[in-house]
Formats: structure tokens, sequence, C-alpha cells
């Protein structure tokens, strides 16, 4: 048996609650994205499962993984792309939440001959600093999770969005405010990014 405490037991009730905002506000589909956070005692993670209607989690639904041993407890499966979320935090020690989305402007200013973010909001470069876009792997493949903990391994503990191509943004936080902010700062960039371009482009860009 393990022990669950008031900590862990908020972080589930904020999760479900991120998932659900998330989806309403177009960042996933019903069955689309995972998200995660990690247990106060870092050996285990709550993660979402697969197949079930974002718009309907609950707490309940939640599935528990342990981060060595790849254990899972719970009625559910979790999410294909678990081993992703256990790569990141055995990586980074101090990331505790993962949030993983298919952001429609982000990936549309990924996956086109823009292909680049430049700084042109003072609040997003705070939050989200410069993102790093990599090459697509397939869904839940250990390929896939490589990739992407390495790509967050390579900036240390600086780096807080990775976005993969024709996929989705992978952000990561201390806490699942802070991973959810990143990805609701970088789309609000994405959004004005694109809309610059249709006008000719940025013609203020922020330093790097």
């Amino acid at each position: 048996m393990i022990s669950i405490n008031k900590t862990d037991v908020n972080n589930k009730k904020t999760l479900v609650n991120c998932v659900k905002d998330l989806y309403r506000m177009g960042f996933t589909s019903p069955v689309s994205g995972n998200h995660s956070v990690r247990m106060q005692n870092k050996k285990w993670m709550w993660i979402t499962p697969s197949g079930i209607p974002r718009y309907n989690l609950q707490e309940e639904d939640l599935v528990k993984v342990h981060l060595e041993t790849g254990k899972t407890l719970g009625r559910l499966k979790p999410s294909i792309e678990w081993y992703m979320h256990v790569s990141i935090y055995k990586k980074l020690g101090k990331v505790n939440a993962i949030v993983h989305t298919h952001s429609p402007y982000t990936l549309g200013i990924a996956i086109s001959v823009i292909d680049k973010f430049q700084h042109i909001i003072e609040e997003a470069k705070i939050v989200v600093g410069n993102p790093v876009i990599i090459p697509n792997k397939p869904s839940g493949s250990t390929e896939l999770a490589n990739i992407v903990s390495e790509a967050f391994g390579q900036d240390g503990e600086k780096l807080r969005a990775v976005i993969i191509k024709n996929h989705g943004v992978v952000a990561v936080g201390s806490n699942i405010h802070q991973a959810r902010a990143v990805v609701e700062a970088l789309e609000e960039w994405a959004k004005i990014l694109t809309i610059s371009k249709i006008f000719g482009g940025p013609k203020y860009v922020l330093d790097n």
C-alpha cells in the first residue's frame, strides 16, 4: 500500500482540472495529449490514462507509474507516452509536472516554412524562454521518449518547452501551474506571430 499525502491528493485534483481546461481551450482533442505530476516521494507519478475523453476525466482515472520500474497502479492503462514522462523526470530532478498538448498555432509555426520562434512578446520571453523544435518519432516509442528527454537535458534545467514537429508540445515545470503557463504563453506567442506574418512579418523583435 502506497500512502498518499494531502499534497499529492491536491495535485491530482489540479491535474484533472488542468486537463479539462486545456481541452476546453482547444489545446487537445478528446483523447489527445497527456499530462502528469510527480508525487512528493519522487518515486511515482500520476499520469492521464489512454482512451478516456478529456472532458470526462476524473481523479480516480489517473494512473500511478513507478519512475524506476515502470510498474503501474490503477484500473486503466496509462497514456502510451508514459515512458516519455518517465524519461524527462529521470533526466530533470527539479521538474515535477509535464504537460503535452497539440497546440494548433504552435505546431503550425513549427511545421511551416517559418520554422522559427522570434521573440516578439515580453511575457513569452520570460515564461517560455527559447523553445526547441525537434523532428517527430512514432507516438509511444522509446525513440520519441529519448529524443524529447535528451533535448531537455542538453540545456540543463533551463529549457521549458520542446516542440515535436507534426506531433505536439511538451512543457515542464516545478508544478502543474508552471508547466501549463508555458504551453499557454507559447500558444499566445504563436498566434501573435502568425498574425504578424499575415501583415508582412514582425517589424519589432526583442533581443534573444
